[in-house]
């Protein structure tokens, strides 16, 4: 009896390691495993794009940048570019501008090389250049936001978790950048609730952090840049019952043109 219940037990525990060994082997590489526990998800910049749905379309027009946005061909640069563009087109669509979204368009087209992203953004370009045509503005507002989705979910999905940083980092510094510039222009301190976006700020600067390559770190536009979204960060953790004062908001335009001109030299 003695000797059955001990190679019952030996069994489970061969079953046991088997099993353990099964799981150890299904789990992704150490490298990749760390990856997924220190990049954090960060949300659509629409977020802080809700006060569009309060303005007049010709308001949301003046906030397009007048010069399109331009950095040097350089994988780092083309990510953030490629961000920064995606909010100017959002802005562009609601403010129903035919002419500025047809050159921005064209420009996110010229930075998909670099961050191999050429199908999907040509394809963007393929389904926005026939929508603009039309001055479709509502389905363009989607097309934008599918293949926004699409590009951050291509980024996520195959590991670069540095290009999906940049690329977010982009796109959030030119919305909160054109949001408290609109919200400037005619100030209401209750309006400002949409920059309180402590969480995204907190997990941008983490994300930014966890970037090791050399060859983005030994930039010293970079080290600036992220020493600039901290101080943006803190700003947005500086509210007052999650509204901003107008100092404030000067102070976050301020700081992202000088982010924006980081990434230009």
């Amino acid at each position: 009896m003695k000797a059955r219940v001990i190679i019952i037990l030996a069994m489970l525990v061969l079953i046991g390691l088997v099993g353990c060994k099964k799981k150890v082997d299904n789990l992704p590489a150490e490298e990749t495993t760390a990856a997924i526990t220190t990049y954090a998800p960060l949300p659509t910049f629409k977020e802080v794009f809700r006060v569009l749905d309060q303005l007049q379309v010709k308001d949301i027009s003046a906030a397009i940048p007048t010069t399109l946005y331009k950095a040097k061909q350089e994988e780092v640069r083309n990510a953030f570019s490629l961000g920064l563009l995606t909010a100017d087109a959002t802005l562009a669509a609601k403010g129903r501008n035919k002419a500025r979204l047809g050159d921005i368009s064209s420009q996110m087209m010229n930075l998909t090389t670099l961050i191999g992203l050429e199908s999907e953004v040509n394809q963007m370009g393929a389904d926005l250049k026939s929508l603009i045509e039309k001055e479709n503005w509502e389905d363009l507002e989607k097309a934008l936001d599918v293949h926004k989705k699409r590009v951050e979910d291509k980024l996520w999905d195959s590991e670069n978790y540095d290009n999906y940083t940049l690329m977010l980092m982009g796109g959030w510094v030119e919305a909160a950048n054109r949001v408290a510039w609109l919200l400037k222009q005619n100030y209401a301190p209750e309006k400002t609730i949409v920059l309180d976006q402590k969480g995204t700020f907190n997990s941008l600067v983490g994300n930014l952090k966890q970037i090791k390559a050399e060859h983005i770190v030994n930039q010293p536009e970079f080290v600036a840049s992220l020493a600039l979204v901290e101080k943006v960060k803190d700003i947005i953790n500086a509210d007052k019952d999650k509204t901003y004062s107008l100092a404030q908001l000067e102070e976050i335009i301020k700081l992202t043109d000088q982010i924006k001109a980081e990434f230009q030299k």
